[in-house]
């Protein structure tokens, strides 16, 4: 088959999920190309794939409504070119005898408008479309955004499958929507079963929602680890290790870097991080607690309530000594819970039962 996959280029977690799948789709012999933007772009450039960059404008919300005078300021510059720079690139799928047999979206609309004007079957794989179906608001932070976004860019798709490291009511979502363990990466899996959780190694890292960080300065944070002595804390941040490794008493900064990454989180007894679905579901698979920092988002201040409610972990907005001394000496409680939490997804091989159901559209 011929598969034209969406990826959205805002953080990491999207291309993860997308870079597995793909493979595993060109693996079993389908023609996959990507779409995708931003972040996207660099995650993908050393890849092999074909990766188109596609224009996306940014679409805000207020309320249940589209801040028309906030998407003009963001994109009045770039709608246009935009939309041209996107003919373009169809027609060059056209002139390459690349019409796709399905269509896969993970959050990111152009592709989704190729499947409707094709009309060919449209896929959503993500960690957002089960955003539709729930109501909550939490610490301010309400959904109803990330509903209407959803509505907007996929107002219909012949299947959606979620996936999720926290579990969800049952009867919650529609038969055509399927909760499933998160997409973890092959790198993490071959070698977790070396994580040495006796350490006292805590790997941080801290995103931004496309703009915008956590609110306290590194500097502040740093000092706050100093406090802790007896343990080595690993940041991840390219922003802060410009020219390489830097050590400041018990924090090391290095640049972002997978294969380092990867190593440092299976030696590390806890995670130190923004409240993102993908680094999270990789710590719970290495049975890692997590101290998180939700960024200004639903879909982060849900995880960061998840992690309080269950105690896997602990959420705050801001780091002190009082509340990392607290996690700190409650690491193993939080460890034994993750262990018999039942709110958490069950683990299964995601990527084969993706595979098989994709190819179940195949002519």
């Amino acid at each position: 088959m011929k598969i034209l996959i969406g990826v959205c280029g805002i953080g990491k977690g999207h291309c993860i999920r997308q870079y597995e799948l793909s493979r595993e789709l060109i693996k079993n012999g389908h023609e996959v190309r990507i779409f995708t933007y931003g972040e996207g772009i660099n995650f993908f450039s050393n890849s092999k794939m074909k990766v188109y960059d596609v224009y996306v404008p940014m679409i805000t919300f207020k309320g249940d409504k589209i801040n028309v005078y906030d998407c003009i300021k963001r994109n009045w510059l770039k709608i246009i070119p935009g939309k041209i720079h996107n003919n373009n690139i169809y027609r060059e799928l056209l002139r390459e005898n690349f019409l796709p047999d399905l269509c896969i979206s993970d959050y990111e609309p152009t592709v989704a408008k190729i499947a409707y004007k094709l009309n060919k079957p449209l896929i959503n794989i993500d960690q957002h479309s089960k955003f539709i179906y729930m109501n909550d608001t939490i610490n301010g932070y309400s959904n109803i955004e990330e509903k209407r976004r959803l509505q907007f860019f996929f107002p219909k798709s012949d299947k959606k499958f979620v996936v999720s490291f926290y579990d969800l009511p049952k009867g919650m979502l529609p038969n055509n929507i399927e909760l499933l363990y998160p997409i973890i990466r092959n790198d993490l899996k071959e070698i977790s079963k070396q994580v040495n959780s006796k350490k006292k190694q805590i790997l941080v890292y801290f995103s931004k929602y496309i703009d915008i960080p956590i609110k306290q300065s590194m500097e502040e944070i740093i000092k706050i680890f100093n406090s802790f002595k007896n343990y080595n804390f690993i940041i991840f941040s390219t922003e802060y290790a410009k020219s390489g490794e830097k050590i400041k008493e018990n924090v090391t900064i290095l640049k972002n870097q997978r294969e380092r990454f990867v190593k440092e989180l299976i030696n590390s007894c806890a995670v130190i991080s923004t409240a993102g679905h993908t680094l999270i579901s990789e710590a719970l698979y290495c049975n890692i607690p997590l101290f998180v920092i939700p960024l200004p988002t639903y879909d982060q201040n849900y995880c960061g309530k998840f992690i309080n409610d269950n105690q896997i972990g602990y959420s705050s907005d801001l780091i002190t000594i009082k509340n990392l001394s607290k996690f700190l000496n409650n690491i193993e409680m939080y460890r034994n819970n993750i262990k018999k939490c039942e709110n958490l997804v069950k683990e299964m091989n995601t990527l084969k039962y993706l595979v098989s159901k994709i190819e179940e559209y195949e002519k």
